[in-house]
Protein backbone atom coordinates (compact mmCIF):
# COMPACT_ATOMS: atom_id res chain seq x y z
CA UNK A 1 0.00 0.00 0.00
CA UNK A 2 2.84 2.35 0.87
CA UNK A 3 4.51 1.68 -2.48
CA UNK A 4 1.29 2.38 -4.34
CA UNK A 5 0.82 5.71 -2.52
CA UNK A 6 4.43 6.69 -3.26
CA UNK A 7 3.96 5.88 -6.94
CA UNK A 8 0.72 7.89 -7.12
CA UNK A 9 2.34 10.90 -5.41
CA UNK A 10 5.41 10.56 -7.67
CA UNK A 11 3.22 10.39 -10.77
CA UNK A 12 1.30 13.48 -9.63
CA UNK A 13 4.54 15.41 -9.09
CA UNK A 14 5.86 14.36 -12.52
CA UNK A 15 2.54 15.31 -14.12
CA UNK A 16 2.57 18.73 -12.43
CA UNK A 17 6.19 19.32 -13.43
CA UNK A 18 5.58 18.39 -17.05
CA UNK A 19 2.54 20.71 -17.21
CA UNK A 20 4.48 23.61 -15.70
CA UNK A 21 7.52 23.43 -17.96
CA UNK A 22 5.72 24.56 -21.11
CA UNK A 23 3.75 27.65 -20.16
CA UNK A 24 3.87 29.10 -23.67
CA UNK A 25 2.88 28.04 -27.15
CA UNK A 26 4.29 28.63 -30.59
CA UNK A 27 1.61 31.30 -31.00
CA UNK A 28 3.02 33.09 -27.94
CA UNK A 29 6.49 33.00 -29.50
CA UNK A 30 5.21 34.49 -32.75
CA UNK A 31 3.28 37.15 -30.84
CA UNK A 32 6.18 38.30 -28.64
CA UNK A 33 8.52 38.34 -31.63
CA UNK A 34 6.04 40.39 -33.67
CA UNK A 35 5.50 42.82 -30.77
CA UNK A 36 9.23 43.32 -30.38
CA UNK A 37 9.78 43.77 -34.13
CA UNK A 38 6.91 46.25 -34.35
CA UNK A 39 8.31 48.24 -31.45
CA UNK A 40 11.77 48.40 -33.04
CA UNK A 41 10.14 49.46 -36.34
CA UNK A 42 8.36 52.29 -34.53
CA UNK A 43 11.59 53.40 -32.84
CA UNK A 44 13.40 53.41 -36.19
CA UNK A 45 10.61 55.50 -37.74
CA UNK A 46 10.38 57.90 -34.79
CA UNK A 47 14.12 58.51 -34.87
CA UNK A 48 13.86 59.57 -38.50
CA UNK A 49 10.93 61.93 -37.89
CA UNK A 50 11.68 63.62 -34.57
CA UNK A 51 15.16 64.41 -33.26
CA UNK A 52 14.40 64.49 -29.54
CA UNK A 53 13.24 61.46 -27.53
CA UNK A 54 12.90 60.23 -23.98
CA UNK A 55 15.43 57.41 -24.25
CA UNK A 56 14.83 56.05 -20.76
CA UNK A 57 11.15 55.44 -21.53
CA UNK A 58 12.00 53.91 -24.90
CA UNK A 59 14.62 51.62 -23.33
CA UNK A 60 12.25 50.67 -20.52
CA UNK A 61 9.54 49.59 -22.98
CA UNK A 62 12.04 47.71 -25.14
CA UNK A 63 13.48 45.91 -22.10
CA UNK A 64 9.97 44.90 -21.04
CA UNK A 65 9.13 43.45 -24.47
CA UNK A 66 12.53 41.79 -24.77
CA UNK A 67 12.28 40.23 -21.32
CA UNK A 68 8.87 38.76 -22.13
CA UNK A 69 10.17 37.41 -25.44
CA UNK A 70 13.18 35.81 -23.75
CA UNK A 71 10.91 34.07 -21.23
CA UNK A 72 8.81 32.61 -24.03
CA UNK A 73 11.85 31.53 -26.07
CA UNK A 74 13.50 29.98 -23.01
CA UNK A 75 10.32 28.16 -22.01
CA UNK A 76 9.92 26.73 -25.49
CA UNK A 77 13.66 26.00 -25.67
CA UNK A 78 13.91 27.76 -29.03
CA UNK A 79 17.01 29.46 -30.43
CA UNK A 80 16.78 33.22 -30.05
CA UNK A 81 18.48 34.27 -33.30
CA UNK A 82 15.44 36.42 -34.10
CA UNK A 83 15.76 38.22 -30.79
CA UNK A 84 19.45 38.86 -31.37
CA UNK A 85 18.79 40.36 -34.82
CA UNK A 86 16.00 42.52 -33.40
CA UNK A 87 18.28 43.67 -30.58
CA UNK A 88 20.98 44.65 -33.09
CA UNK A 89 18.41 46.69 -35.07
CA UNK A 90 17.24 48.34 -31.87
CA UNK A 91 20.76 49.23 -30.75
CA UNK A 92 21.51 50.71 -34.17
CA UNK A 93 18.28 52.74 -34.12
CA UNK A 94 19.13 54.09 -30.66
CA UNK A 95 22.69 54.91 -31.72
CA UNK A 96 21.44 56.71 -34.84
CA UNK A 97 18.72 58.47 -32.87
CA UNK A 98 21.13 59.75 -30.27
CA UNK A 99 23.51 60.92 -33.01
CA UNK A 100 20.60 62.76 -34.68
CA UNK A 101 19.63 64.32 -31.34
CA UNK A 102 23.21 65.49 -30.80
CA UNK A 103 23.28 66.94 -34.31
CA UNK A 104 19.93 68.69 -33.67
CA UNK A 105 21.26 70.14 -30.41
CA UNK A 106 24.41 71.43 -32.13
CA UNK A 107 22.32 72.99 -34.91
CA UNK A 108 19.92 74.59 -32.42
CA UNK A 109 22.86 75.97 -30.44
CA UNK A 110 24.44 77.41 -33.60
CA UNK A 111 21.20 79.12 -34.66
CA UNK A 112 20.50 80.43 -31.17
CA UNK A 113 24.04 81.80 -30.86
CA UNK A 114 23.65 83.48 -34.25
CA UNK A 115 20.40 85.14 -33.17
CA UNK A 116 21.78 86.09 -29.73
CA UNK A 117 24.90 87.62 -31.28
CA UNK A 118 22.76 89.67 -33.64
CA UNK A 119 20.41 90.62 -30.81
CA UNK A 120 23.25 91.67 -28.50
CA UNK A 121 24.71 93.79 -31.29
CA UNK A 122 21.43 95.49 -32.21
CA UNK A 123 19.57 95.69 -28.89
CA UNK A 124 21.72 98.66 -27.84
CA UNK A 125 20.25 100.52 -30.84
CA UNK A 126 16.77 99.80 -29.53
CA UNK A 127 17.68 101.33 -26.17
CA UNK A 128 18.88 104.45 -28.02
CA UNK A 129 15.52 104.74 -29.75
CA UNK A 130 16.27 103.15 -33.10
CA UNK A 131 13.43 100.79 -33.85
CA UNK A 132 14.32 97.28 -34.98
CA UNK A 133 11.76 95.02 -36.57
CA UNK A 134 11.69 91.60 -38.12
CA UNK A 135 12.20 93.33 -41.48
CA UNK A 136 15.58 94.64 -40.34
CA UNK A 137 17.04 91.23 -39.60
CA UNK A 138 20.06 90.25 -41.65
CA UNK A 139 19.62 87.27 -43.98
CA UNK A 140 21.73 84.81 -41.97
CA UNK A 141 19.98 85.80 -38.76
CA UNK A 142 16.58 85.50 -40.43
CA UNK A 143 17.57 82.02 -41.57
CA UNK A 144 18.36 81.13 -37.95
CA UNK A 145 15.11 82.68 -36.70
CA UNK A 146 13.15 80.68 -39.28
CA UNK A 147 14.91 77.45 -38.33
CA UNK A 148 14.27 78.05 -34.63
CA UNK A 149 10.61 78.82 -35.31
CA UNK A 150 10.14 75.69 -37.43
CA UNK A 151 11.78 73.48 -34.81
CA UNK A 152 10.38 75.29 -31.77
CA UNK A 153 8.56 72.26 -30.34
CA UNK A 154 11.77 70.23 -30.30
CA UNK A 155 13.97 72.90 -28.72
CA UNK A 156 15.12 72.71 -25.13
CA UNK A 157 13.14 74.84 -22.68
CA UNK A 158 16.10 77.21 -22.36
CA UNK A 159 16.24 77.85 -26.12
CA UNK A 160 12.46 78.22 -26.29
CA UNK A 161 12.56 80.93 -23.64
CA UNK A 162 15.44 82.76 -25.30
CA UNK A 163 13.72 82.62 -28.68
CA UNK A 164 10.42 83.86 -27.23
CA UNK A 165 12.14 86.72 -25.39
CA UNK A 166 13.94 87.91 -28.51
CA UNK A 167 10.89 87.64 -30.78
CA UNK A 168 8.69 89.37 -28.21
CA UNK A 169 11.13 92.30 -27.96
CA UNK A 170 11.57 92.33 -31.72
CA UNK A 171 7.84 92.53 -32.41
CA UNK A 172 7.08 95.31 -29.92
CA UNK A 173 5.46 98.27 -31.60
Amino acid sequence: MKTKATLIIGAAVVAMYSCDTKNYTEQDRVEVTTNLENYVDSVENAVQMVPVHNWSMIDERYDSLDSRAEKVYNDLEVEDDNLEMIEERYELAVKNGKAEADNFDRTAKMHMENVETWWDKTSSDIEKGTKRTADDIEEATQESMTWLEQNFDNLSDDYKKKYEDITMNLNKD
